[in-house]
């Protein structure tokens, strides 16, 4: 795992800020963009609760996550919707009982303080100045108060810890939105000396942590979205930003990663996103190393980046040359995705491992990091798209081959690795034996020959739902072909209603270049 520059513990006179240095007026009344997907829903169970807000229970990641304040924000929105008073004293009451207790909180990551970090910061940021916007007088003056004193002494904090560059959302996301902060607090003395450092890392950013094919460099389409709609917010304060090539080309990142049914895959340590954006077109994403088809509903994404380090862990995943395939707007060929928490107990022994990816696992041996995957090939022709590949996560080199035969249409998976192996493969239903092969939900695979054994298994992973733009937790269901000379060839049907009818000759493709 690559570390950068470890974050930096700052003495408490760099996080607060007097009252007599609130500039007087109306600052938090001013127009800012509305932190994206704040619904009301939730806010009546908030009236009345009782938080301890130094409670470990929340779990070692998600203590963090719960001093955001983002779970508040139901109460913003309900006030906005309704000019209901309770909630406005509801958010009154819990923001003053955590003004009080933020520096009491302990949490269990060795040096990293659960208020005085980059993402609870910036999150805080977000939140607290959209609440000021909203709520004005509806809060108490005292309220207020301590909001500004949040959302100001937060920024003074970000641009100390801050003074150079280091990759990483965490630095990406807490720059951006100080930079928001200085320009909607331009009063501020310090606001001028804000923006400079928020400018700088912002443009070191897109420099730097930006590939050259306009994605973050943790290649997560969640972290990438984050930045995004951080930049997002900066650019509404800085026009000059939104000109910006790198700021383009990730919203046209997003868009090529972008299925026919509205989701981004949760590809690496994501969620999945819902973008407004779709591609139009195949890409390779060579920077990034994510190889796109595309034709008609059908999307293929394949995995061939690298392993990325992060300043507390990793979010990439243990698996190269791993796809995933939707269509007829569901997914067909699924992968686990990222955990619903750090905390998850499944998340390195089921979301990272390379067994909840669509790849080939070599029983008993254990993936490497530097795995060194390549792309060898990728074409478009009129009738086929072709993806070839390498890595060495595993002592032995492995091979794969990925055909998109557009007549059908239908795939082609081949696969070469000098040592007994198991070609896996996640559906939304259990697989059953059929004809030779093997259905599950809208696909048939059709292995050339027969494996030697076949493992099924089953584990999480969020479903995307395109009617209500939701992803929640269901079942994916694993079909593994173990073969002991890991050769592989193995067909890829889709179908709606009744499984498809397999053309005869199918696997010709194979060895077309």
């Amino acid at each position: 795992m690559s570390v950068e520059k470890p974050p930096h513990v700052h003495p408490t006179r760099m996080r607060h800020i007097p009252s007599e240095e609130i500039p007087a007026g109306r600052a938090w009344r001013r127009r800012t963009p509305v932190p994206a997907a704040l619904p009301a829903e939730g806010a009546d169970e908030l009236l009345g609760i009782e938080v301890d807000f130094l409670d470990k229970g929340h779990g070692r990641s998600r203590l963090y996550g719960f001093h955001y304040l983002r779970w508040m924000t139901p109460l913003v929105t309900a006030y906005a919707e309704t000019g209901d008073q309770r909630y406005a004293d509801a958010w009154d009451r819990l923001f003053r009982q955590w003004y009080a207790s933020r520096d009491l909180v302990e949490g269990d990551w060795p040096g990293l303080d659960v208020v005085w970090y980059s993402l609870g910061v910036y999150a805080r940021a977000m939140y607290v100045t959209h609440a000021l916007a909203v709520l004005g007088e509806a809060v108490s003056e005292e309220c207020r108060l301590e909001m500004m004193k949040t959302v100001l002494g937060g920024a003074r904090w970000a641009a100390e810890e801050h003074d150079e560059f280091r990759h990483g959302n965490w630095q990406f996301a807490t720059v951006c939105e100080l930079l928001h902060t200085a320009r909607i607090f331009a009063d501020f003395p310090e606001s001028a000396q804000w923006a400079s450092v928020a400018l700088a890392r912002i443009g070191e950013h897109l420099d730097n942590d930006v590939r050259a094919d306009g994605g973050h460099h943790e290649r997560s389409p969640g972290y990438h979205n984050m930045c995004l709609e951080a930049l997002e917010r900066a650019a509404a304060v800085e026009p000059s930003l939104a000109g910006h090539p790198r700021y383009l080309a990730m919203r046209e990142w997003l868009a090529a990663l972008t299925t026919s049914g509205g989701w981004v895959p949760h590809l690496q340590d994501s969620g999945i996103v819902w973008s407004p954006d779709v591609g139009l077109s195949s890409v390779n994403l060579e920077a990034s190393g994510y190889a796109v088809f595309r034709r008609e509903s059908f999307h293929t994404v394949i995995n061939y980046g690298p392993y990325v380090g992060h300043e507390l862990e990793p979010h990439s995943h243990h698996a190269a040359l791993d796809f995933v395939i939707s269509g007829y707007g569901r997914p067909l060929a699924w992968e686990a995705g990222g955990p619903p928490s750090y905390d998850d107990p499944g998340y390195h022994s089921w979301y990272q491992a390379t067994r909840a990816h669509n790849t080939v696992v070599v029983p008993g041996l254990e993936y490497v990091e530097d795995r060194r995957a390549a792309c060898d090939l990728y074409t478009l022709d009129d009738d086929i798209s072709v993806f070839a590949g390498h890595h060495y996560g595993y002592p032995q080199r492995h091979d794969r081959k990925i055909v998109f035969v557009h007549d059908g249409p239908y795939w082609i998976v081949v696969d070469r690795i000098d040592t007994d192996a198991v070609w896996q493969l996640h559906g939304l239903a259990p697989w059953v034996e059929h004809n030779g092969g093997y259905l599950g939900a809208n696909l048939f695979v059709l292995p050339l020959v027969p494996p030697d054994e076949v493992v099924l298994g089953n584990g999480p992973a969020r479903i995307p739902d395109p009617v209500t733009r939701t992803a929640p937790f269901g079942e994916i269901h694993s079909l593994g072909l173990r073969r002991r000379d890991g050769r592989f060839t193995v067909g890829l049907f889709p179908f709606l209603d009744e499984p498809p009818t397999i053309p005869d000759g199918w696997m010709v493709h194979a060895d077309r270049r």
